[in-house]
């Protein structure tokens, strides 16, 4: 039978107990098997403690080293979801450091003593911080990753945030439920998708919701508002008066900018008559209760806008003056300008027609054949070649309603006569625009003639784009669009036209002197193009620069009119443009608002009328102007000085303090008005050659 095996207590209690029990030595030596099996006991444990005599203590830096050597070469996954261990600052129940993991997906330590080597604690912690881990992920936002701009998607304003994304950009409404937007959306935002129908309702409730604070601002608003008004019709066919309301106001960093917020859209029911839009635009100047603060309205210069500012006159608002604060738009009168330049190139469709096939048939017997096919021609022509134009019925409509400002022959002094030598005449410029038109048509609607153009231009190495824009009745820069557009392919149309299959009928070819018109009117037009973009960028229209825009149209046009290089044909059809031209530039006269605000300009002020030659009587009259609105409406209002008992006289002043006072008197320093005085006589502002920014100045 083996020997019993007995539990040794630790070497320092066991080495004690001999000394005190001498009974037990003498009963190993007695029995060998139990003597035996106590130094096999000894020697394990000596592997794994220290000897007796030396009695050496473990530090915390050795733990920590054990510690790091087993996570190392652990087979055990439990040690993979941790950082290398460190010591952490908590005390075991022996008062030793423990041991800390932190983990490596919430950065939590886990501490464990020393004293256990379970790895239940870490299994523990790494799946339930696993299992959270993946919740998270699974769930998480945008702005939980650290990208701005997205948040928490709220349920409630997902309608709210559809009715803005329509409106800003006039989206439909049916874009929302579209199949291709709803791939792209997130399924909170698709689950509280609002109908379409509803999307205009949403977009009134808005409208409303904010209509109230706005009045409140403006209402607080210290200086001037600008009205603009505006009627068009709509794609479903209602009429709609938009209103829209100009101010400064003060930007994040102190500067000033111009804001333009519409206040309201209306439906016209009835006749766009002055008097139905003066009531439509009171109504909406009463709803805002700013009556007091309107100094101005802008708007085109079409007669029932006229009677609409002299029936707003008469509701006497405190600011407005009637046709004295009518800005009209500027837009407006340059297409006016440029339609009268281009009115006596103008066509009808039968004269034309007639006129291209006098040129298609030279030989006299074989009139009556040709004309028979070109009039076969021309019905399937008619609504192919030159479609691309309104109807003839909306050109006279049009032409119609621009009756004050269309000009004659007679009109125009000392027009140029015409000669059939000419490089071209008004009669051949109309038949040079059918045929810009006629190519125009043949390259948008025949692939096979438009693949074989952008051929050539390809062998050619001409630079895109390879067609020609499209001339549309009622934008007068779709006419220069073309014009460009042809000189720009002017080599490839010379080849392309001659093509038999994909080219363009021979009463159709280009010519040299078409091209000349083309270049020539491309210099005309070119002033009006860059005016254009400038005035319809937002921020960029002043009404500082409309005299000075209106002084450039002039010289440039007073320069083609006396520049015999030209035709008589253009420089005719320039003269209908200047005195149009000159026209408007008198209306700026009824309004004291264009001069005062190039006096007001930090580049322009009085300096610019001298440039430009006004006579003195217009250049003190602009600030008297200026000066009697000052007084009026921006002059600080000087204190009441309190009654005191009267001072005695002072001495007299001797002559060099009289002459100083004199002086200062002269120089304006007594004048109430000296601000303006002041400001006039410093000097000019310039960001190099160019005018500054007087809002940001």
């Amino acid at each position: 039978m083996a020997p019993t095996r007995k539990k040794h207590k630790n070497q320092s209690s066991r080495a004690s107990s001999t000394h005190d029990n001498p009974t037990d030595n003498q009963t190993d030596e007695g029995n060998p098997s139990q003597a035996s099996t106590k130094d096999n006991n000894t020697d394990a444990r000596a592997s794994t403690q220290p000897p007796s005599g030396a009695s050496h203590i473990i530090t915390n830096e050795e733990e920590l080293r054990q510690a790091k050597k087993i996570a190392l070469n652990s087979i055990s996954s439990s040690y993979g979801q941790y950082e290398m261990p460190e010591l952490s600052n908590q005390l075991d129940k022996h008062g030793r450091r423990m041991i800390a993991y932190p983990c490596k997906l919430c950065g939590t330590k886990i501490n464990c003593p020393t004293s256990d080597s379970s790895c239940s604690n870490l299994k523990k912690h790494a799946s339930i911080c696993l299992h959270k881990h993946q919740e998270i992920k699974s769930t998480h936002s945008l702005a939980g990753l650290g990208i701005k701009g997205t948040g928490e998607i709220i349920p409630k304003e997902v309608p709210q945030l559809c009715a803005i994304w329509c409106a800003k950009a006039a989206r439909p409404f049916l874009a929302l439920v579209d199949a291709s937007h709803k791939a792209i959306l997130h399924p909170t935002v698709i689950k509280h998708l609002p109908r379409p129908h509803d999307v205009s309702r949403d977009i009134h409730l808005l409208y409303l919701a904010i209509q109230q604070n706005y009045c409140n601002s403006l209402n607080a608003h210290k200086g001037a508002l600008y009205l603009g008004v505006d009627a068009w019709q709509s794609p479903n066919g209602f009429d709609i008066l938009g209103t829209v309301i100009y101010r400064l106001v003060e930007g994040s960093n102190s500067d000033m900018k111009l804001e333009a917020m519409p206040l309201d859209f209306l439906w016209l029911s009835c006749s766009h008559t002055g008097e139905y839009l003066a009531k439509t635009v009171a109504l909406v100047v009463e709803k805002f209760g700013i009556k007091d603060k309107i100094c101005g309205l802008v708007s085109n210069n079409a007669k029932n806008n006229k009677v609409m500012v002299r029936e707003l006159k008469k509701l006497q608002w405190p600011r407005f003056r009637g046709e004295a604060d009518w800005i009209r738009c500027f837009a407006h009168i340059l297409n006016l300008i440029v339609q009268a330049i281009l009115r006596p190139f103008g066509n009808k469709k039968q004269k034309i027609q007639g006129q291209l096939m006098q040129m298609s048939t030279p030989m006299g017997h074989k009139v009556e054949r040709m004309t028979l096919q070109i009039k076969s021609k021309c019905k399937k022509d008619d609504s192919t070649l030159i479609q691309d134009e309104d109807t003839e019925a909306e050109e006279e409509s049009l032409c119609a309603s621009d009756d004050d400002d269309s000009l004659s022959e007679g009109d125009i002094e000392r027009a140029s006569e015409e000669d059939d030598d000419d490089n071209y005449t008004t009669d051949s410029c109309k038949i040079t625009l059918a045929k810009f038109r006629a190519i125009t048509k043949k390259l948008r609607f025949s692939p096979n003639s438009k693949a074989k153009f952008v051929e050539i231009c390809e062998d050619k190495e001409c630079e895109t784009p390879h067609s020609v824009e499209r001339d549309v009745r009622t934008r007068w820069n779709s006419t220069f669009s073309q014009l460009q557009s042809i000189l720009w392919c002017e080599p490839e149309i010379l080849e392309w036209q001659r093509l038999k299959q994909h080219g363009v009928e021979h009463k159709y070819y280009l010519d040299r002197a078409d091209l000349d018109l083309a270049r020539d009117l491309v210099h005309v037009l070119g002033i009006f193009q860059e005016l254009t973009l400038k005035v319809s960028t937002a921020g960029m229209s002043r009404l500082s620069n409309i005299v000075v825009y209106i002084d450039q149209i002039t010289e440039h046009l007073s320069t083609v009119i006396s520049n015999i290089k030209y035709p008589p044909a253009l420089r005719n059809a320039c003269q209908h443009g200047l005195k149009l031209t000159n026209k408007y530039y008198s209306l700026t006269d009824s309004s004291p608002l264009y001069r005062i605000s190039i006096l007001l300009h930090p580049s322009f002020k009085d300096k610019y009328f001298k440039l430009a030659k006004w006579e003195p009587g217009w250049i003190a009259e602009a600030i008297r102007l200026a000066r009697d609105m000052w007084s009026l409406f921006y002059k600080p209002q000087l204190p009441t000085p309190p009654l005191t008992a009267p001072t005695p006289a002072s001495k007299p002043m001797t002559s060099m303090l009289a002459g100083l006072s004199n002086a200062a008197a002269a120089r304006g320093g007594n004048c109430s008005n000296n601000a303006l005085d002041v400001w006039l006589s410093g000097g000019l502002v310039l960001n190099g050659n160019e005018p500054v920014n007087p809002l940001k100045w």
